[in-house]
Parts: C-alpha cells; sequence; structure tokens
C-alpha cells in the first residue's frame, strides 16, 4: 500500500471560482498588505515558488496560516487553532503537507480495496504499542471525512484509557457505555471545523472489556448507528489481548500496521495469523517508517498485502 510524500501544496480539487489568485486572498484575509504581497510576487518569480512559500520565506506568514488560506481556497476542512485536534495529525493542520500527502494516497488505495462493500469499516491492528495505530487511525479517519464521507472513528481501547487523547473533547459517553447499556446508542461528538466526522471515545475504563465485546455487541451497536459511509476502529495492541482479535472478527477488514525498527517481524506473522482464525481480512499492511513516539513527520508504504 504505498504512500510516498508529496509536494506542499499540490493538490488536485479545483479553486473555488475561476480566476481566483491566492494572493489576492492573503490580502482579503489581512495576513498580506497589497504591497507585501508585490514583494512575495516578485520573490516567487525570481526563486521558482510556490506564493505560500515565498510568504514564508520573506517572514510575512507562518507555514500554518498558509495552510488556512489553502484550505479556504479549495473548500477544504481544517483544524482551527484550538480545535482539540492534537497538532500531531498534520492531515488536519497541515492537508497540504508530504505527511498528509501520504495519508490520502493510504486513503485512496483502500478505497479501491474496498469498493463495493458498502459501507467502509476497518479496524487499525498492530501487534505492539507504540507503533502509530492510533494515529494512522484517526488520521485516516480525518482524510475521509475531508473526502466528503460521512466518518465514524471508534477509540475500542477500553483498557488503556489514559493513553495521550490526538481528541480532547470526548463527552461523557463512550464505548464501553454503550457496550454496558448504560446509555442510549450514540455516535459519539462531532469534531469541530469537520461537520462529517464523529468520535467516539473508549469510555471508563471496564473490569471485563473482552467479555463486553463478545456476542457481536459491537456489531449490534454499528447497526443502530447507521448512516456512516466510513467506521474506522483503533484498537487495542493485537499483543497485548484478544479484544483486536474479536474487533476485527466484527469489522470484518483490517489494516495491519508495523514500525521500522520496533515492530518484531515475528509479531507481525504472528498477529496476522490471529486477524486470519477469526475470518477478518487483511486489506494490506503498512509500514511505518517513522521515528520518535508518534508518526509526525514520518511517512508510510506497502510492506506487504
Amino acid at each position: 500500500m504505498s504512500a510516498l510524500p508529496g509536494n506542499l501544496g499540490n493538490v488536485t480539487a479545483a479553486p473555488a471560482s475561476g480566476g481566483d489568485r491566492i494572493g489576492d486572498r492573503f490580502v482579503q484575509s489581512g495576513l498580506l498588505t497589497p504591497d507585501q504581497a508585490a514583494r512575495v510576487v516578485q520573490l516567487q518569480d525570481s526563486d521558482g515558488l510556490r506564493f505560500g512559500e515565498a510568504a514564508v520565506k520573506l517572514g510575512f506568514i507562518t507555514d500554518k496560516q498558509v495552510q488556512a488560506v489553502l484550505s479556504k481556497q479549495f473548500h477544504y476542512p481544517v483544524a482551527a487553532e484550538r480545535s482539540g485536534i492534537s497538532a500531531d495529525l498534520a492531515i488536519a493542520h497541515a492537508p497540504f503537507s508530504a505527511e498528509a500527502e501520504a495519508i490520502r494516497q493510504i486513503r485512496a488505495e483502500l478505497s479501491i480495496r474496498l469498493a463495493g462493500t458498502g459501507t467502509i469499516s476497518l479496524a487499525v491492528v498492530s501487534p505492539n504499542e507504540g507503533e502509530g495505530k492510533s494515529y494512522l487511525a484517526a488520521s485516516l479517519a480525518i482524510a475521509f471525512a475531508q473526502a466528503g464521507m460521512r466518518t465514524l472513528l471508534i477509540n475500542a481501547d477500553m483498557r488503556d484509557t489514559g493513553r495521550d487523547k490526538l481528541f480532547t473533547r470526548t463527552g461523557d459517553v463512550g464505548l464501553s457505555t454503550l457496550l454496558a447499556g448504560r446509555a442510549a446508542p450514540t455516535a459519539g461528538l462531532p469534531v469541530e471545523n469537520f461537520p462529517l466526522l464523529n468520535v467516539l471515545d473508549s469510555g471508563p475504563p471496564p473490569p471485563n472489556p473482552i467479555e463486553m465485546l463478545h456476542d457481536g455487541a459491537l456489531t449490534k451497536l454499528l447497526a443502530a448507528l447507521p448512516g456512516f459511509d466510513v467506521v474506522i476502529v483503533d484498537t487495542p495492541s493485537a499483543g497485548k489481548s484478544s479484544d483486536a482479535q474479536v474487533i476485527a472478527q466484527q469489522i470484518g477488514f483490517c489494516l495491519m500496521l508495523g514500525r521500522k525498527d520496533h515492530t518484531r517481524l515475528a509479531d507481525l506473522a504472528a498477529t496476522q495469523d490471529k486477524m486470519r482464525t477469526a475470518g477478518a481480512q487483511i486489506v494490506g499492511t503498512i509500514y511505518n517508517e517513522f521515528k520518535g513516539g508518534r508518526a509526525r513527520g514520518g511517512w508510510f508504504r506497502r510492506r506487504r498485502g
């Protein structure tokens, strides 16, 4: 599942209207004066830069401001300054970056492979912690929502509810609450600036998460939440418990993830065997080459599958 970095600002959507120049938008938004815009154009022509790159090089604006203006020009959702979405999620904060382009290429290949299946339902699975699984699940959910598809992201790790949140707005009702029958089925909370994205967090940690998932509990919950084009489920590490296996069996399709210099091939093979035993179809395996605690600044490519 190839996903190579692209170029900043290289988007395929059509402009909002014919003849709409990006420099005019910076002036209209008050980020540049007409004189500054003229100086940017001079540097743009002399150095062969894009307008935004030239403006940043001159120190007139920031990369974040460029992303915001580009997003408005192409009607593309982007995270607000204080949206509650982690800055690690480049697809939300820098949607025209190379990192975001890698995610979009994974989205494109998943869309092709899962075409004709109705709702795209996918469990994101990895053998161990720290392999970028939550980052990938959240990034894909945002990417599908940006593509105009109503998307639900579920954090199904009911064992590790204390981990860092990629979305700070989680609400009082989570997956464990719903599976326990203590609240009516709900699709969690909408995400600011992303009208087609909902996030359902894991909820309070139950003493028996695996038992709560048995008897098709997740399948039944999703049946009570119709209307989504895409459902992405972030799972607990497959090496930690059998939760991921049960979740993948009910979702039907899973995307495997391994991390360079972190994931042992034996662990990856064992996890693949678990998914196949559960009857889940593995649509691909992403080899994550990021460095550090998250996939920030890294990219993905196909390992096998």
